[in-house]
Order: structure tokens, then C-alpha cells, then sequence
């Protein structure tokens, strides 16, 4: 008798045992299920910026041929270099760009070469004097919207000092434009 109560009670755990198996694996099954159900058919989505840059003058400035001029406006063509830009946000996230200019070699004296930049409405954002090297930012923090465009005039001439510029003639200057923009975070 004492055998038979010693495999009742194996009998009796291995039962046990095999029914908390079974719930276990009922429970896993049924937490995978409810797992799975709960994602969304898109899975994870990336969302990105992209900026189109058309430089529609070209990218560099190289050499223009400038004559003195005591000021300019967004109607000037004549005498100066002029350069026109477009900055279009094609992804689908907002932006705030950035447009510096960045001159490589200016032989002009200090404060002889000006700049000004206007947006598409003729409207002037900022004008100053071109260095002798360096970057120069003329638009900072400026928003831009997703799927928008942003045309830009940038003008620089050389500023009438009122005396003989003669001997300045034939003088370079050259660099480049350059964009950068930040996405915008929500």
C-alpha cells in the first residue's frame, strides 16, 4: 500500500505538472496573439526633412565684374553681382535654414564690397559689408514649412567711396553660397 500511495502521489504531480505546462503555454500563446493584433499595419514610421537647394545663378561667386555704386535696391541688374536661389522643403517635417555666405578670397580694401539679400517679394532681410574671408550668415532661424519654397536675390556691388577707385579694378573676389537647415522638433 505504501507503493501504491508513493505512485499516486507521482501520478498526482506529474498531472500537476503537465496541466501548469498547458496553462503556460496558453497564456504565451494568447499574450503573442494580443502582441501581434495591437501593431499598426505601418509599423514604425521614420519622418524626415529634405531640402532642395536650386541655385539657379550657380553656387559660387567667381570674379564678378563690379563698378562703384552708391546704393542698390531688388531692381538693380547692372553693375553688380547678382544671384538668385530657391530653398524648398520636400520632406514632411518643418525647417528653419540658415544661408551664410562664405567668402574665400576678397582682394577688395575692408568694407569696399557690400551685400544685401531679398526674398521673392522684393523684401530686404539683411545687408552688410562682404569680409575679406570668412562666413557672413545673411539669413538665420528663418522657417520654412514643409512642401514650401523660399526664392531668394542675393546682390553685392561695390560701394561708391567717392574718390578715384581705379587702381581696385581687375580686383577678386570669390566664394560660395552656402544653406543648412534644422528640422524642426515636436
Amino acid at each position: 500500500m505504501v507503493e501504491s500511495s508513493q505512485e499516486k502521489k507521482k501520478i498526482f504531480y506529474m498531472v500537476v505538472l503537465i496541466l501548469t505546462l498547458i496553462i503556460m503555454l496558453i497564456g504565451a500563446t494568447l499574450a503573442y496573439l494580443k502582441l501581434v493584433s495591437s501593431q499598426k499595419p505601418e509599423g514604425t514610421v521614420l519622418y524626415t526633412g529634405t531640402l532642395e537647394i536650386n541655385y539657379i545663378d550657380g553656387i559660387y561667386i567667381k570674379d564678378p565684374i563690379l563698378y562703384p555704386l552708391n546704393n542698390v535696391d531688388y531692381n538693380t541688374y547692372n553693375n553688380v553681382y547678382r544671384n538668385n536661389f530657391a530653398i524648398r522643403s520636400s520632406g514632411t517635417l518643418d525647417q528653419n535654414i540658415k544661408v551664410d555666405l562664405i567668402i574665400t578670397k576678397n582682394e577688395f580694401p575692408a568694407n569696399a564690397l557690400g551685400y544685401v539679400i531679398y526674398n521673392n517679394k522684393g523684401n530686404e532681410i539683411s545687408r552688410g559689408n562682404v569680409p575679406n574671408s570668412g562666413n557672413i550668415t545673411m539669413i538665420d532661424n528663418t522657417y520654412l514649412a514643409s512642401k514650401d519654397t523660399a526664392n531668394y536675390t542675393l546682390i553685392i556691388w561695390l560701394k561708391n567711396n567717392g574718390y578715384n577707385q581705379n587702381d581696385i579694378m581687375g580686383n577678386i573676389v570669390s566664394g560660395r553660397i552656402d544653406v543648412n537647415a534644422v528640422q524642426i522638433k515636436y
